[in-house]
């Protein structure tokens, strides 16, 4: 039985989180899956736990809201665990209330687990550079979300690294001795397993929960720094695998059950470096050598369930019980990616229900800036909730009528959100307009400014209804820069060619004035939503980019004012032919759409 103090609070939780308030009788009871039914005067809940009962008082509010006179439903959950991962590790650190609020959303949704995803951004008190000037979490603070969590039947999980990903605390010349390469642990030394066992130790201390997140994801170069400066040549398989027993056997001592990312397995068996290659051939003596830790399969990329299926057939054969951390695209630059969120997540959660994963997991990344909110995708994490508890079968009306009562925000208005991107597929026009220099031709090609260009008009307008929101402000605000900045874009560089000088006097006096106007009320209403949810601590990255974003506008203008003049000659940016200009490196970080500079 649920007691009368937790049914209030779960009742009184899920009123505050969606506006619905229920005067009924209620009747509650612990039953397999969940139970509703009921009318506006009487309902009786069943439920397997608590996130189950706050999920029968969101489906009874949500049904009764829609106009219906009796409420009638019985789910069942396909996924024992199913969650949410929080990038706190990429500037942006939630606060502790914050955190709260995504719990009080995620159990509304039934769901009972959530991840912080923590480089180094908390707090072991024996090495003070390990998340220094980061916003790391106090351990105080760590053990306060572990309560409230627990308050709500969640699970609280840190996705912490015991490898790679460590660049921010291996930077510091006190540990440079740690390090094998730049963001890489140096394995088989002792002052390694120190460190790592002082991590595990600061978590043990702070958590509840006997599952831990090793990471050792995307170890590029492992063993090939100062590993084999003091080591030489080594079987990288075999020099992996004795770095994860080693980590496990400490998280046995505190009491941890690991899970790790797979992907240095399959990348190692892979002739090209690649995870997702067919032709990855893991030997078997490397998989009979593992230990007891479970192996974390992440994919965010496909959308044909064939390689779901087959990946997740070639964990199976490594023995471990296999989980899966899908995608809501929070990484993409400013908005969520929302196409490209449903194409690949659907099939992808769709095989995990076939192949009866018993724990799944939405990651919301924070790369190159952490530029979205993580509350601006909360809409879309009904996705792996309704895959959970209304099984393969769930319509996307039902899914989006879901994350609509739970945020209060329209679906148009989300959906809006995603004209930021071009369709279901990784490119990102929309972040290369709002950082690429006007002069050089590091943005988006000419064909693709145009299309942002009609797309963001029209997002525009579609907002204007939802702008006494603050994230819609932000959005109208976001794609009021992107239009201006594509439509200049679109005719400068012909204009200048053409030596029509009255035009480019025109965008010096009167467009890119109001282009520095538009990019400070951005700055402004994406300030107000950081400061809402997240530290203060990692807001300099995007205030620094504002910045040197209107600081060239500026001396654009200025460079123009000239050549109109006859100051300048000539405008050398703008006599170089345009090539192509993508770089080795993916053409998606802010570094390499501000300058043809490698790094600045």
């Amino acid at each position: 039985m649920f007691t009368s103090d937790t049914v209030a609070r779960i009742q009184n939780m899920v009123s505050n989180l969606t506006g619905f308030h229920y005067e009924g009788d209620v009747l509650t009871a612990k039953a397999d899956g969940l139970r509703v039914s009921g009318d506006k005067n009487h309902v009786f809940i069943g439920a397997q736990s608590i996130p189950a009962l706050a999920r029968g008082f969101m489906r009874l509010f949500m049904e009764l809201s829609n106009g219906k006179e009796t409420v009638e439903l019985f789910e069942e959950s396909c996924f024992d665990t199913v969650g949410c991962q929080l990038d706190c590790s990429r500037n942006a650190v939630m606060k502790v209330e914050s955190v709260k609020k995504y719990m009080d959303a995620c159990c509304a949704l039934g769901m009972n687990c959530i991840l912080l995803y923590l480089e180094d951004t908390y707090e072991v008190p024996e090495y003070p550079y390990f998340g220094y000037l980061r916003g790391k979490y106090t351990q105080a603070e760590l053990k306060e979300m572990d309560d409230y969590a627990a308050s709500l039947g969640m699970e609280l999980i840190i996705s912490m690294q015991t490898l790679a990903h460590l660049e921010q605390f291996l930077q510091w010349p006190k540990v440079a001795h740690m390090r094998d390469n730049a963001t890489c642990l140096l394995i088989d030394e002792e002052e390694t397993y120190e460190f790592i066992e002082a991590e595990i130790r600061a978590l043990r201390a702070c958590l509840r929960t006997n599952r831990l997140h090793i990471g050792m994801d995307e170890a590029h170069g492992v063993g090939m720094g100062r590993y084999y400066d003091k080591h030489g040549p080594t079987n990288r398989f075999e020099l992996l695998a004795r770095h994860v027993r080693r980590v496990c056997e400490i998280c046995e001592k505190y009491g941890f059950k690991p899970m790790m990312w797979s992907d240095m397995f399959f990348r190692l068996g892979s002739k090209t470096n690649e995870y997702y290659d067919k032709e990855a051939d893991i030997p078997q003596s490397v998989i009979d050598s593992l230990p007891n830790v479970d192996m974390c399969y992440w994919d965010y990329y496909h959308t044909d369930e064939e390689l779901y299926d087959h990946m997740l057939k070639e964990h199976a054969r490594m023995g471990q019980n296999t989980i899966f951390a899908g995608g809501v695209w929070t990484w993409s630059g400013f908005l969520p990616q929302v196409d490209y969120t449903w194409a690949t997540m659907e099939p992808g959660l769709r095989m995990c229900a076939k192949h009866k994963v018993k724990t799944v997991f939405a990651t919301m990344w924070g790369d190159d800036g952490n530029e979205t909110s993580h509350f601006l995708a909360l809409n879309q994490v009904a996705l792996f909730s309704e895959f959970c508890w209304r099984g393969d079968s769930c319509t996307r009306e039902e899914i989006e009528a879901t994350g609509e009562f739970i945020t209060g925000l329209a679906r148009q208005a989300y959906n809006t959100f995603a004209l930021f991107y071009p369709g279901a597929v990784d490119e990102r026009p929309g972040k290369k307009l709002v950082y690429c220099d006007l002069l050089y031709p590091l943005g988006p090609k000419k064909e693709d400014i145009q299309a942002a260009l009609d797309r963001s008009r029209k997002a525009y307008m579609l907002l204007a209804p939802y702008y006494d929101r603050p994230d819609c402000h932000y959005a109208r605000d976001l794609f009021a820069v992107v239009g201006m900045k594509a439509q200049i874009l679109v005719e400068l560089r012909d204009r200048y060619l053409a030596g029509d000088k009255a035009y480019l006097a025109k965008i010096a006096n009167e467009t890119i004035p109001l282009l520095v106007l538009a990019y400070g009320k951005l700055h402004a209403s994406h300030k107000e939503l950081w400061e809402r949810d997240y530290k203060r601590t990692g807001w300099e990255v995007m205030a620094l980019r504002y910045s040197a974003v209107i600081g060239r506008l500026v001396d654009v203008q200025d460079a123009l004012k000239r050549y109109v003049s006859g100051e300048l000659a000539t405008l050398e940016e703008l006599d170089e032919p345009v090539m192509d200009t993508q770089r080795w490196r993916a053409m998606k970080q802010y570094s390499l759409l501000v300058s043809p500079m490698y790094e600045i």
